[in-house]
């Protein structure tokens, strides 16, 4: 059962040709999260059945409020053929539907994050335009402060404006976390009352913060990352670590941003969980830049 070519895609897999489509409109059930965003992939040749590939959370859910999803790539669909053929689909041979749930989602480190309207992170010219409202006088600068913390508590401190960045994070996470946490109960897993992990995160070592190290100023470091099989293209190979577990092992929960040189400025902006699709209401911190880097120069002595 080959696709109608309006509406759908050519991909071709392993010699043989495919045809592939979306839903371009989210049903009720998309919407209210129950029913996944769905792909349907036919062979333009032959009599086999169509299959459906039960995929991510569908994008225009009410859950996706606060979440991003990404797009689709023709890698990613290729891996699904690949994967369904595997499990069992004739894309050439007579049958019903086959639908196929996978296992595995494989990575797409060029697919482009979609953010629910109006919480798209500031591109570059928005980026130069706080900087300059700044310079003008327009806005003040936000302030950081970076010191050894309490003895009692694990890594450097991170201040921005006098508050805790570990605090500022907390609040934003803290509806996400809810709002995940009831939908895991109801999904049907067993979850403490009080459970809630929004703001678990401790300072890296002073170390990695100060100078001469360049990983706050124009060498993004996620050396997390290199625990996961990702590309050295991935997009948060270009974002700085800020934040790891509060167990200590780095890549098991840490935040990242990216960070911007502009001018006299250095901003923090894009804040992401590396582990969640969640969109941080978080920032972007203009820093003036004399200021940013005698915050990141080493104590005397």
């Amino acid at each position: 059962m080959s696709l109608p070519k309006r509406g759908s895609r050519p991909l071709e897999v392993d010699g043989v040709r495919y045809r592939w489509r979306l839903r371009g409109r989210a049903t009720a059930g998309q919407r209210s999260g129950a029913t996944p965003l769905l792909i349907a992939i036919a062979a333009e040749e032959g009599e086999g059945p169509a299959m459906i590939v039960r995929h991510l959370a569908h994008p225009r859910r009410a859950a996706a409020e606060r979440h991003y999803t990404r797009a689709i790539t023709p890698a990613e669909v290729a891996a699904h053929v690949r994967e369904g053929i595997a499990a069992g689909w004739r894309p050439k041979e007579p049958g019903p539907a086959f639908t196929y749930q996978p296992e595995w989602m494989p990575a797409s480190p060029r697919a482009p994050r979609i953010y629910p309207p109006g919480l798209a992170p500031p591109g570059p010219p928005r980026l130069r335009a706080l900087a300059r409202e700044r310079a003008e006088g327009r806005a003040p600068y936000d302030s950081l402060r970076i010191w050894a913390g309490p003895p009692e508590v694990p890594g450097a401190a991170v201040e921005i404006n006098g508050q805790d960045l570990i605090d500022l994070v907390r609040e934003v996470e803290r509806p996400l976390v809810t709002a995940e946490v009831a939908a895991r109960r109801a999904a049907g897993e067993a979850l403490a009352p009080d459970t809630d992990y929004s703001g678990q995160y401790a300072g890296l070592s002073l170390a990695r913060y100060l100078l001469p190290t360049r990983a706050l100023v124009d060498e993004p470091a996620c050396w997390p990352a290199d625990a996961f099989r990702i590309d050295d293209d991935h997009p948060c190979r270009r974002k700085t670590t800020l934040l790891a577990c509060t167990c200590g092992i780095d890549e098991c929960w840490f935040l990242m941003a990216t960070i911007t040189v502009v001018e006299d400025a250095v901003i923090w902006s894009d804040f992401e969980q590396f582990h969640r699709e969640w969109v941080y209401d978080l920032g972007p911190f203009v820093f003036a830049r004399a200021a940013y880097l005698a915050a990141l120069a080493p104590p005397a002595g």
